[in-house]
């Protein structure tokens, strides 16, 4: 439970960081990469969450860790058709800017899962 907190508070800083630099660099992209940043973060905390809770289950832990990434991937693509039909974020900004956040998070998972298990 220590590891996911520790994730989830890094995580934040992380998204709110990079949103507000990013966003900062490219003003015409902060609407987009605000959006970008509130979506990825739940769905990494989703997906470290389900990895943290399966760690000593064997099959279980792959069978987290694959639904992870096909979470990451249903999302990237659902956002992708969503505002490719709404209009109402500007595509590219949106997409970069998840995919960017949910790798920046992603690079982060092994050190709190270790810092987890260091623990027990």
């Amino acid at each position: 439970m220590r590891a996911f907190l520790a994730y989830a508070l890094v995580a934040g800083a992380v998204v709110a960081v990079g949103a507000a630099v990013v966003g900062w660099l490219a003003p015409s992209a902060g609407r987009e990469l605000w959006f970008a940043a509130a979506l990825a973060y739940p769905v990494q905390l989703a997906a470290f969450g389900a990895l943290v809770g399966m760690r000593g289950a064997g099959k279980g832990f792959f069978v987290a860790w694959g639904g992870g990434t096909l979470l990451r991937l249903i999302v990237v693509l659902g956002a992708g058709l969503w505002v490719s039909q709404s209009g109402s974020y500007r595509a590219a900004p949106l997409l970069l800017g998840l995919a960017g956040f949910l790798f920046a998070l992603l690079l982060l998972e092994p050190v709190f899962f270790r810092m987890g298990m260091r623990g027990q």
